[in-house]
């Protein structure tokens, strides 16, 4: 896993969001079904009379003046097809689709650690809870110098290098070398490989003294039970008010998004239905196993909450059941199908539409043949001012819908949220950008949890403590400037410098604490936030 920076796509320059889209296409959020291996073949052994691109790939084979890869040209064939359709028809080839099952599935086997390259050199963010890593003795700040007494420090290796050497069967065993602070020897550490949790659920606590925060990164199989782990703790604690947030969750299983919407809507109301051209309508109700299904409810969102997510945002939205706030959503309400191939590879394809319960298909526009404006349409919002301004944000007037109490809600372009919050203009500056794009602040703060990292403890043994006492002053922030080489004459303003305060401490209460640290930190100055408990402050309970 690398998952150090979440998501900072968006804090810390834009025109990065074109390397990710790619990626977030095949996490936006399908499907309806799966065919299987059997269905696959007999639809090929169907079809290979009238195989044009089969008996063309043979004669390219056959007479092309050089010599070709005729599987990558195939898989390029199949692709470029697909990509005629809509934006979310893909081809999957079969040496990535491993990894995107992980994602789907919650799980991949290997020595469970999350990681980031900084300075030539890996670097463990944190072991993950109870597995392989944090077993064998690993800590959060350790750098991995030798796999199986090959060098990996120093020779440009890359995160995709760095899963092949450390991923594989469970039971399976790799040697790490760890150079570690302040010990002088190169540490050796034999690990046994797992069956590791990839967890959907970044963080969940109570952000308030009556009002719940659970954040979740993506919707996968194994989300739900995560969710209500999650609920049953905070209900526990107290929790009369929630707040989830679903703010850059690129979506995922559909099933995943449906039961957890059901956990706030009474028994047969309507959550979503899905319709296509060979598929008939299909609606999915809520159930009567709801553990928050009238207790205030705020539910966050912004332009990289797709798919499932706007699925659980539309569903509250549309029953009156919650307060949406952020801004307006991605804008993907199309269904895909998966055909598994039997060379491993597969294909999604796009077989209906879902219908938020109002039924609004809130998919943005899009222009077969030209995907990438699609694409370009989320940087497009940064730069004509919507993610700042109200009065800019796009809305398709034409596509009125309304709720059963009267509220007017929007299709055709994503889901508009009941109150509007800026994105935070600190977040997108030139002069804190130039500190982030190198990882020099990230860096720093990886030097002062190693060397700071037993007398912190001493002092904050939990990371409730730690959050509430620990504090970045001036001259830390100018040390910090040294250290990245900058200029001091960037001139940060008091705003700016909070927010570098807030970043650096934020970095290090990860690395010693986790996420249990890291997010409560960023929260504390998240506008949304701070709009979000206003609100559910001044909201009675039921």
């Amino acid at each position: 896993m690398n998952n150090l920076n979440t998501p900072w796509y968006k804090q810390i320059i834009l025109p990065v969001l074109f390397a990710l889209i790619t990626i977030s296409t095949l996490l936006i959020g399908y499907y309806t079904g799966k065919n299987d291996i059997k269905k696959g073949n007999q639809w090929i052994e169907e079809t290979q009379e009238n195989n044009k691109i089969g008996l063309i790939l043979d004669y390219i084979q056959d007479n092309y003046v050089d010599s070709v890869n005729t599987d990558e040209l195939q898989n390029d064939a199949i692709a470029a097809l697909l990509h005629q359709l809509d934006p979310h028809s893909d081809f999957i080839p079969a040496q990535e689709f491993s990894g995107i099952k992980e994602q789907m599935e919650g799980n991949f086997e290997g020595i469970g650690i999350e990681f980031n390259i900084i300075k030539d050199t890996i670097r463990v963010i944190q072991t993950i809870s109870n597995g392989p890593s944090e077993k064998a003795g690993l800590q959060a700040g350790d750098k991995i110098v030798y796999i199986n007494d090959t060098l990996v420090a120093g020779i440009h290796i890359t995160n995709e290098k760095v899963f092949k050497k450390l991923r594989g069967k469970k039971g399976t065993k790799v040697k790490v070398g760890i150079k570690r602070n302040q010990v002088k020897e190169i540490l050796n550490f034999i690990i046994e490989r797992d069956e590791i949790p990839l967890y959907s659920i970044d963080t969940y606590y109570m952000i308030k003294e009556n009002i719940g925060y659970i954040r979740i990164d993506r919707f996968a199989q194994n989300t739900l039970k995560e969710f209500e782990n999650a609920m049953q703790l905070l209900l526990k604690k107290g929790m009369k008010k929630l707040i989830l947030d679903l703010r850059d969750n690129p979506g995922g299983v559909l099933d995943a998004a449906v039961k957890i919407a059901d956990h706030f809507l009474p028994e047969g109301t309507n959550i979503v239905y899905t319709q296509g051209r060979k598929y008939p309508k299909k609606i999915f109700k809520a159930t009567s196993e709801g553990l928050f299904e009238s207790q205030p409810l705020v539910v966050l969102i912004d332009e990289g909450s797709a798919s499932a997510s706007e699925i659980v945002a539309g569903a509250i939205q549309d029953n009156d059941r919650g307060i949406i706030i952020g801004r307006r959503s991605f804008g993907k309400g199309l269904v895909q199908e998966q055909l598994d191939l039997p060379d491993g590879s597969a294909i999604r394809l796009t077989v209906a539409k879902y219908y938020t319960p109002t039924g609004r298909c809130i998919q943005k526009p899009y222009k077969k043949k030209d995907m990438a404006s699609y694409y370009m349409e989320e940087y497009e919002r940064y730069l004509n001012g919507e993610v700042i301004k109200l009065d800019s944000t796009k809305i398709d007037t034409s596509q009125k819908f309304y709720t059963p109490k009267g509220k007017v809600v929007y299709g055709g372009g994503g889901i508009v949220p009941d109150i509007f919050v800026p994105a935070d203009t600190n977040i997108h500056n030139a002069k804190l950008n130039k500190l982030l794009l190198n990882g020099c602040l990230q860096q720093y703060a990886f030097n002062i949890a190693d060397n700071e990292r037993k007398s912190i403890l001493q002092m904050f043994s939990i990371a409730q403590a730690f959050i509430e006492h620990y504090s970045i002053d001036d001259k830390r922030v100018q040390d910090m400037l040294i250290y990245c080489k900058k200029d001091n004459s960037l001139n940060f303003n008091a705003k700016e410098m909070n927010k570098i305060k807030t970043l650096l401490k934020a970095y290090i209460g990860r690395i010693i604490y986790g996420n249990s640290a890291y997010y409560p930190i960023l929260n504390n100055t998240d506008p949304t936030i701070e709009k979000s408990v206003l609100i559910l402050k001044e909201t009675k309970e039921l």
